[in-house]
């Protein structure tokens, strides 16, 4: 080899030695001129097999239907224990629930209410015709209606777009009417049915738990005399305060009563028992005797005298007589007698009554100190009696309250949900049909893009066929001696040098 042309001899990127003269533009008229045949061939196989296919893809249809989904209470989170007023609702993620709706509707149990209300044989009666089981035509024509049935959301909007490919159009239709009804009827399970079970449940629950507390409070109450612990307290206290100014009082009169009887006392010892009433001088019963008597011989001398001379002797007689009685009369006269009357001081007996008035209310002071005493023992017992079990009542209060308040949410909630569930009922539902599933009037089928892959897939099986040629010849084609392991070429031993 001349060194000119070793001087030429270049490697190429696998390591080999491209031999002078040649070029990527006479390997591919190489190739076209050596491997044309094949490779058209092939791309006309291509094209006849996809041209078949082509005409040979089935005409489906499409039914579709919209649907408004709007957010109701069954996205709406609801404190549901304690005092729900208090707490905010709180609503969950638009995007997640509008995902879970699509796949609620999307769902294994929509798909078999579906085939459970039609069966397999109205929705795929090719599958039904088939010689596989029950089991497995069921499941397979779940499967087909998976892939069957899409569901689109649109792009910032709650509007889902539902769409359901069928072979025939009125099937396709009918059963996109059927799925959205089970899919109404799936979300009354899901977010009524449920709901309002699981309402009642934990209604029940919290109803069971007043009532537990409740008796719990009342047997308390009941063991320790507590009727209404804010009440009796206040009664206690107001009804001490009252008892400690009677005994103040008390007190006073009863030390009152005391230093009048000491002074009552000290004065009785200066009164004597009996004192001089009266006293009286009159005459005495002889001395009215002898002025009768004097009267009578005053009488009988005018009586004789009327008869007789004054000197007879009756007359001297009856003279003498008077003369010696008005003596005695002047001597009686001379010492009358005197009357004394003598009896008990009215003022020892004024002293002694208010000595006795004294006595009694000291005695009263000291009955009423005892009555209060014991009456105020009995209030601050009973108040520290109150005060023992205050902890504890006030804790069985605390928990009464907790589990009413718990009680009212649940309540409330139940009540929620019953109006729901009567709402679903109603077929009234947070999501509206926009459009209702109408037969598709033109089919549609795949042959355009059947016939573009095809093409494309002609195409390149020809380039396979070209490529796979032309490497073929390569490693076909002979290699030079200096290409060989272990020689070296004159130019690469210049190059050395």
């Amino acid at each position: 080899m001349s060194p000119d042309v070793a001087d030429q001899q270049t490697t190429d990127a696998t390591g080999r030695v491209a031999h002078p003269g040649t070029s990527m533009h006479d390997d591919l008229r190489t190739s076209l001129r050596q491997d044309g045949r094949r490779m058209a061939t092939v791309f006309l196989a291509g094209l006849i097999l996809t041209a078949i296919a082509a005409a040979l893809a089935p005409r489906h249809y499409v039914a579709e239907a919209a649907l408004l989904l709007r957010f109701g209470r069954e996205y709406v989170y609801t404190p549901e224990v304690g005092d729900a007023s208090q707490g905010s609702p709180m609503a969950y993620d638009r995007d997640q629930t509008l995902v879970a709706e699509a796949r609620i509707l999307a769902s294994r149990d929509v798909f078999e209410a579906v085939l459970d209300k039609l069966g397999v044989a109205a929705v795929y009666p090719k599958i039904a015709a088939s010689t596989d089981s029950a089991e497995k035509q069921r499941a397979r024509a779940l499967l087909q209606m998976g892939k069957a049935l899409d569901a689109e959301l649109l792009k910032g909007s709650n509007l889902l777009q539902v769409g359901f490919r069928h072979d025939d159009a009125q099937t396709a239709s009918h059963v996109l009417a059927s799925v959205i009804d089970a899919y109404l009827q799936k979300r009354v399970a899901i977010f009524s049915s449920a709901s309002l079970r699981l309402a009642q449940s934990d209604f029940d629950a919290r109803a069971t738990q007043l009532d537990a507390a409740e008796q719990k409070l009342a047997a308390y109450k009941r063991a320790h005399g507590v009727l209404a612990f804010n009440e009796e307290q206040t009664l206690l206290l107001a009804q001490r305060n009252t008892l400690e100014l009677r005994r103040s009082e008390v007190e006073l009169a009863h030390a009152e009563a005391g230093g009048r009887v000491d002074t009552l006392r000290a004065h009785l010892r200066n009164v004597p028992k009996e004192i001089t009433l009266s006293r009286e001088t009159r005459p005495g019963e002889a001395t009215e005797n002898t002025l009768r008597l004097l009267l009578d011989l005053q009488l009988k001398e005018r009586d004789v005298r009327s008869k007789f001379f004054d000197a007879v002797p009756v007359v001297q007689d009856v003279r003498h007589d008077i003369d010696r009685t008005t003596e005695y009369l002047r001597q009686l006269q001379a010492s009358p007698s005197r009357t004394e009357r003598v009896g008990r001081s009215p003022v020892r007996d004024a002293a002694e009554t208010e000595l006795s008035k004294a006595l009694t209310e000291r005695s009263q002071g000291e009955a009423g100190r005892t009555t209060l005493a014991s009456q105020l023992a009995a209030v601050d017992k009973r108040l520290a009696e109150l005060a023992a079990c205050e902890s504890e009542l006030r804790g069985l209060e605390r928990a009464r309250r907790l589990a009413e308040g718990n009680y009212e949410a649940s309540a409330k909630r139940l009540r929620d949900e019953r109006a729901l569930a009567d709402l679903d009922r109603q077929r009234k539902s947070n999501v509206s049909i926009v459009q209702p599933p109408s037969t598709p009037l033109e089919g549609r089928t795949y042959r355009a893009p059947i016939a573009a892959a095809g093409t494309l897939l002609s195409l390149a099986a020809a380039l396979s066929v070209g490529f796979a040629g032309a490497l073929r010849r390569e490693r076909a084609r002979p290699v030079p001696a200096g290409d060989r392991p272990g020689t070296v070429t004159a130019g690469a031993a210049r190059h050395d040098l």
